[in-house]
C-alpha cells in the first residue's frame, strides 16, 4: 500500500524567485529517522531511515517473577544519513550501544529514540545492542494478543503488534529480517519459537538454554515464544518437508481432537505446495499451547493454536494458518490496509482444502455464504480492501475477502487463478505486496480486466449484485 500523500495545486510555482529556490536547495537534509514506517493505519508502528537484516535475541525468563531480561543484538543498514533513529519497545532499556559505542537514548511510550555517538552514513551497515527488562504481561497492545501467562509458563503471540512487549524492533511487516532466539529459563521448562531448534543445553543454577533460528525473512509480529511443558513430534511430510509439532501437556479434554487436527498439517502442507508452489520455509509444524485466547496465529514456520478451537476435530483452522505461510508470511502486506490479501486468501484456502477432500466445493461455499448473509447489512458495509484500523480483523475481511478470491477464481478460470497464486509467491516471496500489485499480476496473466470485480468486492460498501462481471458462478446466474 503506498504512502498517503496529499496532492495540491502549486499555483505559485512560477512566482518563485531565484533566491528562494537557492535557499531551498541549500536546506540540510533531515538526518532523523522517522518514528513510523508511513502506514496510515498505525502511524507509529515501525520506523524510518534503516532496514533490519537480523535480530539476535537473548532472553532470560524467570517464571517465579514473570520478569524478562533481554539483550537484543540487531544488524541493520542505514537508508539515509542518521544522527538519530527509533526502535519500537515497551520494556525498560538499560543500555544501548551503536557500532560498539555507548549511545544516548530515551523511551517515550513504544518509541525508543537512539542517538549514536557518530552519525551513520547512508548505506552504512551497523549493529545495535539494547539491554532491557520488564514484565511483558503487564503491557497492553492495541491489537490481538501479546503476552499470556499460563500455569506452566507463558506464550507471547499477537497481531498487528506483539514484538514491542518482548524485544526492540522495527515493528512493521515492511521490514522483514532473519532471527536467532536464545532463551534461558528453569531447567524443565521447554521453549518453542520459530524455525529450527539449533540446540538445547543445561547450564548452572538449574537452568537450560534453548536456541531457535529462522533464516528466512520474517515480519516482527510473526516471531513468538511458548514456554511450558511440551511434547515434541518430529518427522517429514510425504512430500519431504520437515515438521515439528510442539504439543502442550496441559490440553485437557481437547487433547485428542487437537492432536488429530494438528497431525493433518503434513497433508495440508503438501496439498498447498502442489497448488501454490513449494513450501517456502525450511520447516513446518504447529504449536498447541496451554491457553484459551480466542485466536490462532500464523507464526512463521509453526502456527500457534489455543485450546478453544478443538472442542471438535478442526482441520479448517489448521488449513487457514498453514495457507498463511504462503500468503501473509512469505508474501507479507506492505501496509496493513491490504490485510484481505492475508485473511481472504487463507479463508478461501480452507474452502479449497475442503473441496479437495470431497466436501462442499468452494463455489458452493461462496454461494451459500452470499445467500445466508443477505440481510447482514453491517457485514456488507465493510470495504475489505481498506477496512480501517478498527475493523482490521472484522469477519468481513475474512469471509468477504474469501468470497472475493473465489469470485476471482471464477472470473479468470481455475488454471490461470493457480498460475496467479504461484507467480505471486514466486515473484514476491520473502518480501511484500499490495492489492494493486496483485490485481496487475492477475490481469497480466489472465487478460481479464478486473475493474468491476475490484469495485464490487474490495471497494464497495454494499452487497455485490449477482453478475458475470462480478465473478458469480454460472448456477447463480440462471
Amino acid at each position: 500500500m503506498p504512502f498517503v500523500r496529499h496532492a495540491g495545486v502549486a499555483l505559485t510555482i512560477l512566482c518563485l524567485t531565484a533566491t528562494s529556490m537557492g535557499a531551498a536547495a541549500t536546506q540540510p537534509a533531515d538526518t532523523t529517522g522517522a518514528p513510523g514506517a508511513g502506514d496510515p493505519y498505525f502511524p507509529r508502528f515501525g520506523n524510518g531511515g534503516y532496514d533490519v537484516g537480523h535480530y539476535g535475541l537473548f532472553i532470560d525468563y524467570d517464571p517465579a517473577t514473570e520478569r524478562v531480561v533481554g539483550d537484543a543484538r540487531i544488524r541493520a543498514r542505514a537508508t539515509q544519513r542518521l544522527t538519530s533513529f527509533n526502535l519500537d519497545l515497551q520494556l525498560d532499556p538499560s543500555t544501548v550501544r551503536v557500532a560498539g559505542a555507548a549511545a544516548a537514548f530515551e523511551r517515550h511510550g513504544r518509541e525508543l529514540v537512539i542517538t549514536p555517538r557518530h552519525a551513520l552514513r547512508k548505506g552504512e551497515r551497523f549493529r545495535v545492542r539494547v539491554r532491557y527488562a520488564g514484565k511483558p504481561a503487564q503491557i497492553e497492545t492495541g491489537g490481538i494478543g501479546a503476552w499470556f501467562e499460563t500455569s506452566d509458563g507463558a506464550v507471547v503471540v499477537g497481531e498487528p503488534e506483539a514484538a514491542t512487549v518482548w524485544y526492540p524492533s522495527n515493528d512493521h511487516p515492511s521490514d522483514k529480517a532473519s532471527f536467532d532466539v536464545t532463551v534461558r529459563t528453569e531447567r524443565g521448562i521447554d521453549v518453542v519459537s520459530n524455525g529450527r531448534l539449533v540446540g538445547r543445553r543445561s547450564v548452572g543454577g538449574g537452568q537450560a538454554v534453548w536456541h531457535w533460528r529462522e533464516t528466512s525473512p520474517m515480519a516482527t509480529y510473526l516471531a513468538y515464544l511458548a514456554l511450558g511443558d511440551f511434547t515434541f513430534e518430529r518427522g517429514r511430510t510425504p512430500g519431504g518437508v520437515p515438521y515439528l509439532y510442539a504439543i502442550s501437556d496441559h490440553l485437557g479434554r481437547v487433547r485428542g481432537n487437537a492432536i488429530r487436527s494438528l497431525r493433518a498439517s503434513a497433508e495440508i502442507v503438501d496439498f498447498f505446495a502442489r497448488r501454490f508452489g513449494a513450501y517456502p520455509f525450511s520447516v513446518t509444524g504447529g504449536t498447541l499451547v496451554n491457553s484459551e485466547f480466542d485466536f490462532a496465529l500464523e507464526t512463521q514456520t509453526r502456527p500457534v493454536y489455543s485450546k478453544v478451537f478443538f472442542g471438535h476435530q478442526n482441520t479448517e483452522i489448521i488449513a487457514h494458518e498453514l495457507a498463511h505461510q504462503w500468503f501473509g508470511d512469505d508474501v507479507s502486506v506492505r501496509r496493513w490496509r491490504d490485510i484481505w490479501l492475508n485473511e481472504g486468501l487463507a479463508t478461501w484456502a480452507e474452502w479449497f482444502f475442503a473441496e479437495h477432500r470431497g466436501g462442499v466445493s468452494a463455489a458452493r461455499e461462496f454461494a451459500g455464504t452470499y445467500r445466508s448473509l443477505r440481510w447482514y447489512r453491517d457485514f456488507w458495509r465493510v470495504a475489505v480492501g481498506d477496512p480501517g484500523p478498527r475493523r482490521l480483523f472484522d469477519e468481513a475481511v475474512y469471509v468477504r475477502g474469501a468470497m472475493a478470491v473465489q469470485a476471482l477464481r471464477t472470473l479468470v478460470g481455475k488454471r490461470d487463478f493457480l498460475t496467479v497464486l504461484r507467480s505471486w509467491v514466486r515473484s514476491r516471496g520473502g518480501g511484500n505486496g499490495d492489492t494493486g500489485d496483485f490485481v496487475r499480476l492477475t490481469e497480466r496473466i489472465s487478460g481479464v480486466s478486473l475493474g468491476q470485480w475490484r469495485s464490487a468486492w474490495l471497494a464497495s460498501r454494499h452487497r455485490p449484485a449477482v453478475s458475470r462481471a462480478h465473478g458469480f458462478p454460472r448456477f447463480m446466474l440462471r
